[in-house]
């Protein structure tokens, strides 16, 4: 965990000094440079900075009560799936959470939407858009940086029928993917075969398949899997 305070050379306007104000930003990223940098561009603003390079460091820091926004790559950071995520967002409601990535899909978006995290920044972003975003977050409103509303302004064919799917559906889409049967997949997720059943039956109907590798392909063309998680 590091915690590095606003340097004697940074000089943040009056007007910035102030949106900044007691504002302590989380940045839970596994990448040293994205941590390093996006650190001095923000204690340059004036902003507080922690940083948690662990799942158990972040939620020891979320915990503490003085944290204002959390800043993470959800794909490469130290999270199993997406609902590590999920419960950080669930259990500490009041504090926003921008999701910062190399690269994501209209897919990834559609499952951060529902788990209520409505704040998405690419680490391509110019500078102003990157502060824009943590401003725009730190007031709980949505904060989409335009590379990231051009990827959904821009989604059509297996990434727009994809976008149908529920986040169970996902889920079951990768277990398949993994070379799950549909009896192992019900037991990893502690649900009945027929539940099982039931999801392959509208993702076949909804994705517009007919067969688990037509299925599989559409996936893999939609980014919801790579390849290397399809198994025949």
């Amino acid at each position: 965990m590091h915690r590095p305070s606003a340097s004697p050379s940074a000089e943040p306007s009056s007007r910035q000094t102030s949106e900044a104000n007691d504002k302590t930003i989380l940045i839970a990223d596994s990448q040293y440079l994205t941590t390093t940098a996006l650190s001095s561009l923000l204690v340059e603003k004036g902003y507080t900075v922690q940083t948690a390079a662990s799942r158990h460091e972040l939620i020891g820091e979320l915990k503490s009560g003085d944290v204002s926004l959390l800043v993470t790559d959800y794909i490469l950071f130290d999270y199993r799936s997406i609902n590590d995520l999920r419960e950080i967002a669930a259990s500490q409601p009041e504090i926003p959470v921008l999701v910062l990535c190399n690269s994501i899909n209209p897919m990834q978006i559609r499952e951060l939407n529902l788990a209520g995290i409505r704040n998405i920044a690419l680490k391509t972003d110019e500078r102003t858009e990157l502060l824009h975003a943590v401003a725009t977050a730190l007031k709980k409103k949505k904060a989409y940086t335009g590379s990231v509303l051009d990827i959904l302004l821009h989604q059509d064919g297996p990434a727009q029928e994809a976008n149908l799917l529920t986040s169970s559906e996902i889920e079951i889409v990768r277990l398949i993917s993994s070379g799950l049967s549909t009896k192992e997949i019900a037991a990893k997720k502690h649900i009945s075969f027929h539940t099982v059943m039931t999801h392959r039956k509208n993702i076949f109907r909804k994705l517009g398949v007919s067969s688990s590798q037509e299925m599989m392909l559409l996936a893999i063309k939609a980014g919801l899997i790579d390849n290397i998680e399809y198994h025949i």
